[in-house]
């Protein structure tokens, strides 16, 4: 039997404003669930791996092993094709690692492909704040006390945390299940505080970004969280510039 040949036609319509190498947590539940929601229709289009991990507790120990994974997570995302952003998705193994040491390591994971940007949460917030303007800021995590506080101390001398909270929940795959509404509350509350105007949800993990809008209005403050300001970012870096509604003001603003 003779196999026909047949012509087609090379266009790309699904990722044809970016392709996004996105590495998660083995542990992670929330990031792909808060991204399907805020890139959708922008052809910005992510593609996920995983990272294993020693152990669900997040420890500064179990957060550093992460670096020895991040370079083959890397490698399985579409082998040999350019990638516009690869972004690690976790904003305390970021800090823990060392945003520098992230990017330098994800860049160089493969030579013969180029990888144009790298980000992470914990860069994201930072360049968010430059953005708008912000140097002091409302923290809530979900972490041990001790990550939380890496955190926060990370962020200075720019950005001054002038209020903490944590849900002190270890556990990454209990995280997840942290109702919205204990959330919200948490938001609610620290929203309180006078001298805070701005919040930031800190960890990927958390369920959150469906209701940022919500509590802008609730609260008059400005809420940032670590997938919306991650999104962010990558949208920034790809140089996708149209405004993203219902998720919180930042991504309604020209990047």
């Amino acid at each position: 039997m003779e196999i026909k040949i047949i012509d087609s036609e090379l266009n790309n319509k699904i990722s044809h404003n970016g392709k996004i190498g996105l590495i998660l947590l083995a542990t992670d539940q929330i990031t792909l669930y808060e991204f399907d929601a805020i890139l959708k229709d922008t052809g910005v289009l992510c593609f996920p791996s995983r990272v294993m991990m020693d152990s669900v507790e997040l420890t500064p120990a179990v957060l550093m092993a992460i670096k020895n994974e991040l370079a083959t997570a890397t490698k399985t995302i579409l082998p040999g094709m350019t990638l516009d952003v690869v972004a690690l998705s976790c904003t305390s193994a970021s800090m823990t690692i060392g945003e520098d040491e992230v990017a330098r390591i994800i860049k160089q994971s493969d030579s013969k492909r180029e990888i144009k940007e790298v980000t992470n949460p914990y860069s994201a917030i930072k360049n968010a704040c430059e953005f708008l303007n912000i140097n002091e800021l409302g923290v809530i995590t979900p972490y041990s006390k001790e990550v939380t506080q890496g955190i926060l101390d990370g962020m200075e001398p720019n950005i001054k945390t002038i209020s903490a909270a944590t849900f002190n929940n270890t556990n990454d795959n209990l995280v997840p299940s942290i109702h919205p509404d204990s959330i919200k509350d948490a938001v609610i509350e620290m929203a309180k505080e006078k001298d805070v105007k701005t919040i930031f949800v800190s960890c990927t993990n958390l369920n959150i970004c469906r209701y940022i809008d919500e509590l802008e209005k609730i609260t008059g403050k400005t809420i940032l969280t670590s997938n919306q300001v991650m999104a962010w970012d990558i949208l920034r870096l790809a140089n996708y510039k149209k405004p993203i509604l219902g998720f919180g003001s930042i991504l309604e603003k020209e990047r």
